[in-house]
């Protein structure tokens, strides 16, 4: 299967696509990260950890659909290019996703960029018109995981209720705010399933998103 990880520039998605990658790895699945942002943030971090223990491959172009074949027992994981900046990218890859996430701040600044952008598409007008274009003609499911998360305010409930009173689905689990998640791009990444990345594996199981040897 493949996990579509979109969402307007500078929102911590490569962080998270990074950390979910390892966590999978870590758990057993099989996986493959694709570096589909223009940035070759995702490829840089795994240069300066002197490889990741997965695959990482390069595509951030609008024919990312008919280039890649899913894996058939395991997971790709794609970095895909910001929806703001290169909506291109965002509509070949859903195209053969399974399920897209979107990844964000519990802030009103980052809700409005995803729900309510000025000058760009929203984002899940971007996933819904891949429907288009998909065998089924349906969309992948598109969920929301909440990062940066501050302890001891409110921002993640107030912006978890106007997300669900639209009609979102959004994870339980949510990214905490830790200097250990900010820097990781620097660093290799060891136990990322020991933690709310491991937690978020576990959810998408349970909510049967992902299985072990899904084609």
């Amino acid at each position: 299967m493949l996990i579509a990880n979109i969402s307007p520039r500078s929102m911590g998605k490569t962080t998270d696509t990074g950390m979910m990658a390892h966590a999978l790895h870590e758990v057993g699945y099989t996986v493959r990260a694709w570096d589909a942002d223009e940035s070759q943030h995702l490829t840089q971090w795994s240069e300066a950890a002197g490889g990741f223990p997965f695959p990482i491959d390069k595509n951030a172009t609008a024919t990312f659909a008919t280039d890649v074949t899913p894996l058939k027992n395991g997971i790709d994981i794609v970095d895909v290019g910001h929806t703001e900046n290169h909506p291109h990218i965002a509509d070949s890859v859903l195209k053969i996703a399974d399920l897209a996430i979107v990844h964000m701040e519990p802030s009103m600044a980052d809700w409005q960029r995803v729900t309510e952008p000025r000058t760009s598409t929203a984002v899940a007008e971007i996933v819904a018109r891949s429907a288009f274009a998909r065998p089924d003609r349906k969309a992948p499911p598109l969920w929301v995981l909440l990062n940066r998360v501050r302890t001891g305010v409110r921002s993640a409930q107030d912006i978890r209720g106007l997300l669900r009173d639209a009609g979102w689905n959004v994870f339980t689990v949510m990214i905490p705010n830790r200097d250990e998640f900010k820097q990781a791009t620097a660093f290799s990444v060891e136990r990322a399933s020991h933690g709310p990345f491991g937690e978020l594996v576990t959810e998408m199981e349970t909510k049967g998103l992902i299985k072990h040897g899904e084609a």
